[in-house]
């Protein structure tokens, strides 16, 4: 992922061989203990991709080893990708804390046990990739399972627009529109209730940043709105964390053969 144009002859901006601006790398070890342990008090999500595969499943670190420089990594409830995650050699790690992107790579994974249930033990990371800026993994959401918005569209909140949000991360959402639909204006601030599938309304705000024409697979073309959270109430967080958790588990477990 190229965090974009860097100066060559500044060795403070020099990029790492994947891309990345080495302003964003973390090496200090004590550093890279911190943002882990971020991650455990946050139970931030993790999406570990298989190395030089497509093939991903949602994790989290369960803990880190209070002496060695070791972590517990919470295994697939697919016994398929656990074997897998064994035989990849690596993992690429993909989690947000507090709103901003974190990446990271583990190596020489270790089967194990956790309460009965499969677990991983793992060396830290040598480096960490902590963006400080908001590139987060944002979901494409099912259509029988989506989070749904409610924007009142005039003063007295009498007309209402519904609708259903397509994608979603930590730090905002889109929803699509007809493209004769010119309710929302640009870096325009709105209040909305967005009803999520398993918890309580959450009473938001959202910033519109972009507007792009798409054209859905039966050929209508309809207008995305993209949009970010200005301000979520208290478990706004948590609440789209557990969401994307539980939707992720699922399309894992309905690709291999689970349910």
């Amino acid at each position: 992922m190229s965090e974009g144009s860097l100066d060559a002859h500044d060795p403070s901006h020099a990029a790492h061989d994947d891309g990345t601006d080495d302003r964003y790398l973390v090496r200090n070890p004590r550093q890279i203990r911190q943002l882990l342990q971020a991650l455990i008090d946050q139970r931030s999500l993790i999406n570990a991709h298989l190395g030089g595969r497509d093939q991903s499943f949602p994790t989290a670190v369960l803990e880190l080893d209070e002496d060695d420089d070791w972590l517990l990594l919470d295994g697939s409830p697919s016994e398929p990708s656990n074997r897998a995650a064994e035989e990849a050699g690596h993992l690429l790690c993909f989690a947000q804390l507090d709103r901003v992107m974190v990446r990271f790579r583990l190596d020489g994974l270790e089967r194990t046990q956790n309460d009965g249930h499969v677990a991983f033990r793992v060396p830290f990371p040598d480096e960490l990739v902590h963006l400080q800026r908001r590139e987060l993994y944002r979901l494409e959401t099912p259509i029988t399972d989506s989070p749904h918005l409610k924007f009142p569209i005039n003063e007295d909140r009498s007309e209402v627009l519904h609708l259903r949000v397509v994608d979603i991360s930590g730090g905002g959402l889109a929803v699509t529109v007809p493209v004769d639909c010119n309710v929302f204006s640009l870096q325009k601030r709105y209040a909305a209730q967005l009803d999520m599938p398993d918890s309580s309304p959450l009473h938001i705000s959202l910033v519109v940043c972009n507007q792009l024409a798409v054209k859905l697979p039966n050929g209508v073309e309809m207008k995305r709105i993209g949009m970010r959270f200005d301000d979520l109430p208290r478990g706004g967080d948590s609440a789209i964390q557990r969401y994307i958790f539980r939707i992720d588990r699922q399309r894992s477990a309905r690709k291999n053969g689970e349910i």
